[in-house]
């Protein structure tokens, strides 16, 4: 007993400790240093949101419950506490990221817990990020005094204070300078390095024959100066912003708007514009800078990168997909903006914490809510400052006119009656018909729009087309479309004319079928006009304009240009469309695919085809969208679908009527074979076929919207077939045979009507329906008759003549309600709006950049612009996942410069370009060390080859260290102090002793700095692909120096319409449209050029930082047999054999050229006999491939 007693005392004893020390725990302070190691080594992984292990240590009751594997803190014993087993250890399981714990952090954490791990209830631990602001990148600028150097006299080679950094550094490591390059070496060195291109023979004698002892700095002053410095640098800039004339991903449309924002950069370069102001302008230029041609070029910047078209316009922002894609659009515009002004992997905190720097994922989406109201688009710009003044005050008094015009309307609307409300209410639901019958509200069919004359000056020109029918013909009905264009759907209908038939082309002896030329006539809108034949017959019909039309947008005041224009011409002869073949007039504009004589007989009825042209007249009423195969993986998977006629006919007509389902998104050709055959036969087992229409061969193209007519003679059968060899391709690998009707005509009568159909399979499902093939339907309309269908269209509909009974009836009552006063003002406020609306439409047109910008769209893409530009809600994401949104954030920046907050201070109703200002200030804060240390950098590099910091991308903890850290303080804090001119740091580098030495290496600096990082020697560099292709066009004597203006494409673009396909094989080099400067080249992103590729040309999908400098096998045989250089040797060659007559001096003249220097004896001796055995342009080939050619020096 006395045992048991003991027990439970002892028991009861430890139970009390127990809670004592969970008390304790509670209450006790935690301390510092354990708070602050499970806050950075343990909380990334174990927290409230994503217990990894169901273990969460951002409160202490979670951390004693523990996860999977039990308590992870068990108070008072260490030996039981599961994190001190997992963190210990040789091999230790955690921290699954960095390094593993020390011993002194394993130490602290075990006295804690055997202390009894206090951990007050209040305290919640959440993530820090590895990293603090105690790194070199981060400190203040301040511009270091010049280092002491043990020896003085060496302060003599100093050209510039850059010399001191640097020899101090060498000094260190027992080096010095090497020698200065030759004069011939240096001028080389400047013209690569400042232009891109090579100097020409009698640039460099004078070079080296001028005495002046500052013929060298005249040289950099001059070069600094030349226009052709700006191309060569912006295109290192380009490079940063991953600059693409492509969208790139899947579809990679052309983005032809781009490049006034590549010629922006240009011009910067070349004026040298502040850095602030330079980048002020791409990030908010648009806000800052409004009414300017670069505030508004420069913000192509936001734009540069790729962009989803599929997961923008395509897919709405409500979808996930579209959600997805727009998250990494504005990701592409931080990362761009952060990486490029301040070298920093801001990107990485997209998903965690930033790993090694101080970047928070708060940071991250507090820069995405900057961009949050932005998006991709074209946006429009003036050129010319003069005439954007002139638009913008015409705007700000059009602005004024139209509020009191709508002050005025308002007036009116409360003296409005009960009665006028209501016709008004009429007249809108009629106007709604109306329209709906015109198919206003649907997109165009085919791009042609008709025929259209030249322009006149005079109204009473005549001008007149006609046509021919091939042989004499009885014309019972003439049938006449208005075009449409710029919101008329008569556009260029003539007020008075007449239509004559004749046997003969010059119309001597015409038949008058119409005389409209004695008073205008009403306009035909949207209906055709019908006129008779009356009873004649010719070959030939004519239709003359008396008095035309004036050429105009919808709205807009009258021009000087009057025209006449008609959308289709139709013909009916024998109750049957007749075949006309061709189209003369006595003049026209031929502007294909819109305008363009055969575009009055193509089959486009002012906008629609004729299924369009149907669906509008009858209105979508099949019930069915016709016959549908099971899906295949392969194309090329044989399907078939057949028709049972009931007995034999006699066949004359066989119609394939493609599908285009309503369920499905807008797809005319939906389901068309790619290769097929159609064959009958009496037998259902088409034991004996007869083919009778063949396209298995070749890719048949899809004919969309119209039907396939095969004309057949002598052939009699019952069974009809269809057999596809090759699939449509629906996406995703799963490919189908579909088709909306077969019709079967034996005389005039389609007996395939309602006939039995069979198939190989069909997925018989809804809409689809293999009996479907037959019933008399498209999958929009019933089957119609091409003549009954164009005699309906000129009618006037029942509605339209209420709707002018109503208007007339709405007049009236308007008149008692409006005062003399008020329709006085009315009027003149009209007038005046009109004059500026002439004026405005007699401005040049516009320019368009492709920009960040307020987007107003719509359907999928529609942007900001319908919400006046309002941000969208930014959230940080879990894991970057869109579909686990966390908390909302407000636009800031990173917290990295103590005396800047990271949060910005914007007014309450601030505008989403407030937010941008904001940014761009912060960036060029005088305060903030990154953007000045990382353009130093930048600037050093392309004149060294490597910057003082080797990952130029990077300033933080995963990029190098610098190699010269004072000096890259120095050059920043110049570069910050001194206007920012980035042409002065460019001077003040050239100039240096420093970048003067020659490359040659020598043993001493060999052993003890192999590769150069302390520049003992100026580094050997290769060209990059521009210099090499500028050059070799330079050589050959080919280069078009022209500036500016849209890029020139190296290749052959097809199907523009969906995937363009970019040829680059198909071009010919030799054109003289591709031989501008390679900064012009349209870039694509999908598919690179494959001879800039090989030499290692940036990818525009990419941000490049520091291009890759291979040398390879491919790049020499590129050189050799690329049929650029091919073409360019035999250019070189022609030009040397008409400028020198013997091989020597040719070959000699050809060195001097390339390489600015005349030819040894040893090269004279060699290049002379092989120019004899293999040709000059061999000669020039191998030339081109001397590696003095390819290397700066």
């Amino acid at each position: 007993m006395p045992t048991l007693q003991i027990r439970l005392t002892i028991l009861l004893l430890t139970l009390g400790l127990a809670s004592l020390w969970v008390e304790a725990a509670a209450t006790e302070r935690m301390p510092r240093a354990v708070r602050l190691l499970l806050e950075r080594r343990c909380v990334a992984c174990h927290n409230e949101h994503e217990p990894k292990g169901q273990l969460s240590l951002t409160q202490f009751t979670a951390a004693r419950r523990g996860g999977d594997s039990g308590p992870a803190i068990v108070a008072g014993k260490p030996s039981e506490s599961l994190i001190l087993n997992y963190v210990s250890g040789a091999d230790p399981e955690m921290p699954k990221e960095g390094p593993p714990l020390s011993d002194k952090e394993i130490a602290q954490l075990r006295d804690w817990i055997r202390s009894g791990a206090p951990w007050p209830k209040n305290t919640i631990l959440t993530e820090r990020s590895l990293a603090d602001l105690n790194w070199w990148s981060l400190q203040p600028l301040h511009q270091p005094p010049l280092p002491r150097l043990r020896t003085t006299t060496r302060t003599n080679q100093f050209r510039t204070p850059i010399d001191a950094f640097v020899l101090a550094q060498l000094e260190r490591r027992d080096l010095g300078f090497s020698p200065e390059a030759d004069r011939r070496t240096l001028i080389r060195r400047l013209y690569f390095d400042l232009l891109g291109l090579p100097p020409t023979g009698k640039e460099i004698q004078r070079f080296l024959q001028d005495p002046d002892p500052h013929a060298y700095e005249k040289l950099l002053d001059r070069l600094l100066a030349s226009p052709r410095y700006g191309e060569r640098w912006a295109r290192h800039w380009l490079d940063l912003v991953h600059y693409g004339d492509t969208h790139g991903y899947d579809k990679d449309k052309p983005r032809p708007n781009a490049w006034p924002y590549r010629d922006y950069v240009i011009s910067a370069f070349n004026t040298d514009k502040p850095y602030r102001r330079f980048v002020h302008e791409q990030i908010a230029g648009d806000v800052l800078w409004p009414n300017t041609t670069d505030g508004l070029t420069a913000t192509g910047f936001l734009a540069a990168g790729p962009w989803d078209f599929i997961g923008h316009a395509e897919v709405p922002e409500t979808k996930i997909d579209g959600q997805v894609a727009r998250h990494l659009d504005r990701d592409d515009m931080v990362t761009t903006t952060i990486s490029t002004f301040l070298s920093t992997t801001v990107q990485c905190a997209q998903c965690h914490q930033h790993k090694f720097d101080p970047i928070s994922q708060h940071d991250y989406y507090s820069l995405q809510a900057v961009f949050a109201a932005l998006d991709r688009a074209d946006r429009p710009y003036d050129a010319d400052p003069q005439v954007e003044h002139r638009r913008r005050q015409l705007a700000t008094r059009q602005t004024e006119l139209q509020r009191r015009q709508t002050a005025l309307q308002e007036q009116i609307e409360q003296k409005k009656t009960d009665s006028i409300r209501k016709l008004e209410k009429q007249q809108q639901e009629l106007q709604k018909r109306l329209r709906k019958s015109s198919g206003k509200d649907m997109v165009r069919s085919a791009p042609a729009m008709g025929y259209h004359s030249q322009v006149a000056q005079s109204n009473t020109t005549h001008k007149w087309v006609q046509v021919d029918l091939g042989q004499s013909l009885p014309l019972d009905q003439i049938v006449l479309f208005g075009a449409h264009e710029y919101g008329w759907s008569d556009f260029g209908f003539p007020h008075r004319f007449k239509i004559e038939a004749a046997n003969d082309p010059s119309f001597q002896q015409p038949h008058m079928l119409a005389d409209h030329t004695t008073a205008d006539q009403p306009r035909p809108g949207a209906r055709a006009l019908r006129f008779t034949g009356q009873g004649h017959q010719a070959r030939y019909l004519r239709v003359t304009a008396t008095q035309l039309w004036n050429r105009r947008r919808q709205g807009s005041p009258k021009t000087k240009d009057w025209i006449f224009a008609i959308g289709e011409l139709a013909i009916l002869s024998n109750g049957q469309l007749a075949k006309i073949h061709s189209v003369t007039a006595r003049d026209s504009i031929e502007a294909l695919p819109g305008w363009g004589r055969q575009n009055l007989i193509d089959g486009v009825y002012g906008r629609f085809d004729l299924p369009d042209l149907a669906e509008i007249e009858y209105g979508v009423t099949s019930a069915t969208n016709g016959y549908h195969s099971q899906l295949a993986p392969e194309a090329n998977t044989l399907k078939w679908v057949q028709v049972d006629l009931g007995k034999r006919h006699p066949l004359q007509r066989i119609e394939l009527v493609p599908a285009r389902p309503t369920d499905w998104k807008e797809t005319p050709g939906f389901g068309f074979p790619v290769r097929f055959r159609l064959e009958v036969d009496n037998n259902p087992e088409f034991a004996n076929p007869q083919i009778i229409f063949n396209q298995q061969q070749r890719d048949f193209a899809n004919p969309g919207n119209r039907s396939v007519v095969i004309h057949l003679q002598d052939v009699t059968a019952r069974y009809v077939r269809l057999t596809a060899s090759r699939l449509w391709d629906r996406g995703g690998k799963r490919h189908a045979l579909a088709i909306a009707e077969i019709t079967v005509f034996s005389g005039d009568q389609n007996i395939a009507l309602g006939a039995p159909v069979t198939a190989l399979d069909s997925i018989e499902s809804g809409r689809w329906q293999s009996k479907s093939i037959t019933d008399g339907f498209t999958s929009r309309t019933p089957l119609w008759n091409a003549e009954e269908l164009l005699l309906a269209r000129t009618s006037v509909p029942k509605d339209q003549q209420t709707l002018q009974t109503l208007t007339r009836q709405l007049e009236d009552q308007l008149r008692g309600i409006v005062t003399p006063a008020m329709r006085d003002q009315q009027e003149k406020l009209q007038a005046e709006l009109t004059e500026i609306q002439s004026a405005q439409q007699a401005l040049p047109a516009q320019q368009m950049v492709y920009a960040g910008t307020i987007h107003h769209g719509s359907g999928a893409f529609r942007g900001t612009g319908h919400t006046g530009g309002k941000p969208r809600d930014i959230h940080v994401l879990t894991r970057g996942d869109v579909t686990r949104p966390g908390a909302l954030v407000e636009p800031g920046t990173l917290g990295i410069i103590n005396q800047v907050p990271a949060q910005f201070s914007l007014k309450p109703d601030h505008s989403e370009g407030d937010r941008r200002v904001a940014l761009a200030e912060w960036i060029t804060h005088h305060e903030n060390p990154l953007v000045w240390r990382s353009l130093a950098n930048r600037i050093w590099q392309h004149h060294f080859g490597r910057g003082i910091v080797d990952t130029p991308n990077d300033l933080g903890r995963m990029g190098k260290l610098p190699t010269h850290p004072q000096l890259l303080d120095w050059l920043a804090v110049e570069l910050r102090d001194r206007g920012q001119s980035l042409k002065r740091l460019h001077w003040l580098i050239c100039n240096s002793r420093t970048y003067r030495q020659i490359s040659n290496r020598h043993p001493r600096g060999l052993r003890t700095d192999r590769e150069n990082h302390y520049l003992w020697r100026m580094n050997r560099r290769k060209l990059e692909a521009e210099a090499i292709r500028d050059t070799v066009l330079w050589v050959a004597g080919r280069l078009n120096l022209q500036m500016g203006g849209p890029g020139f494409r190296d290749f052959v673009l097809e199907k523009p319409e969906h995937s363009p396909h970019y040829e680059y094989d198909k071009y010919d080099p030799a054109n003289p449209t591709g031989h501008r400067r390679a900064v012009y080249r349209f870039l694509v992103r999908s598919q690179p050029q494959p001879f800039m590729d090989t030499l290692d040309c940036a990818d525009p999908s990419l941000r490049v930082d520091k291009r890759n400098e291979t040398l390879t096998a491919l790049q020499a045989l590129s050189m050799w047999n690329n049929k650029f250089m091919v073409q360019m040797a035999h250019e070189f060659a022609a030009n040397l054999s008409a400028q020198y007559e013997g091989t020597q001096d040719q070959v000699n003249a050809a060195l001097q050229r390339l390489l600015g220097r005349s030819m040894r004896p040893d090269e004279a001796e060699a290049l002379t006999a092989y120019t004899q055995q293999h040709g000059l342009a061999n000669t020039c080939r191998l030339l081109f491939n001397l590696s003095e050619f390819l290397f700066v020096d």
